[in-house]
This record gives structure tokens, sequence and C-alpha cells, in this order.
């Protein structure tokens, strides 16, 4: 009889079907719209930065929060929303793959996934830089570390 998946493990990969396929969604949808999403969050960011200079009681708070704003903006290139959506969508291809190999007990899928997670950590990082960078990864190695220790528990039941 062939070894059964246990039930975290199978929920487990559940949750990274879910998430892999929301994030393949997402990769291709910021490359092929990287312009305007470009475009709709300057403007977004220049109305807030607009409204910190209308209701600025600190000075000093509301230039540090401008030089932020100002940093973002310059952060989301059409260009660099373009190659983030490209290492999302690379990301999310190795998480699901890496995700159906353990589906199947197969341990080579824990490695998989490990880089997926590791494209979507370091990624960010490289194609944003600083504030932007940092934070984007710091979001996505919470949750991407967490799942690899998760998974490294059930690999005794891989082979």
């Amino acid at each position: 009889m062939e070894n059964p998946r246990p039930t975290f493990l199978t929920v487990l990969c559940i949750l990274t079907f879910i998430a892999s396929a929301w994030g393949i969604y997402g990769g291709f949808n910021n490359y092929f719209n990287a312009d305007m999403t470009s475009g709709v969050t300057k403007e977004i960011l220049e109305e807030t930065q607009d409204k910190m200079q209308d209701s600025a009681e600190d000075e000093a708070a509301t230039d540090m929060a401008g030089k932020i704003l100002d940093s973002v903006s310059a952060s989301l290139s059409p260009d660099k929303i373009k190659k983030n959506g490209i290492a999302s969508g690379i990301s999310s291809i190795l998480t699901l793959l890496g995700a159906i190999l353990m589906w199947g007990l197969n341990k080579k899928g824990y490695l998989v996934y490990v880089a997926g997670i590791l494209v979507s950590i370091i990624a960010p990082i490289a194609i944003y830089g600083g504030f932007m960078g940092i934070t984007a990864s710091g979001v996505t190695a919470f949750f991407g570390i967490l799942f690899c220790i998760l998974y490294y528990l059930n690999l005794k039941h891989m082979s």
C-alpha cells in the first residue's frame, strides 16, 4: 500500500496551490499592466504628498515623508514593475511545481519550493532596492520561511 499523505501536508500543498496560482496571475497582471499601474500609483503618491503638505504641522516630518514617497515613486517605473512581475511569476511557478512534487510525496519538491521562495525574497531587493525592496521582501520572507519550516517538518513522510 502507498504511503498516505499526512493531512497537514495536504493542507500546506492546497494553500500553496492557491497562493502560487494567485502569484502567477499577479505576475502576469503586473507585467502586462505595468504602464497603467505605474501611472496610477504615481498619481496616488503625488496626491498623498500634497495632502500631507497641506495639513503639515511638523515640517521636518513632512520633508522626511516626502522623501520616502519620492523614493517609492521612483522605484515604481514600468520597467521595474515588469521585472518584478516576471520574477513573481517565476517564483510562483517554482513554488507550485514544488508543491505538486510534495503532493506526490517527492522530497525534490522541497528544494524546488525553497528555490521559489528564495527568488521571491531576493528579486524585490535586486529590482527595487532600498526601502521598497526590503519592505516587499520582508512580507514575502515571513510567510515563505514559515512555509519552508512547515514543509521541512513533513520531509520525513516523503521519499
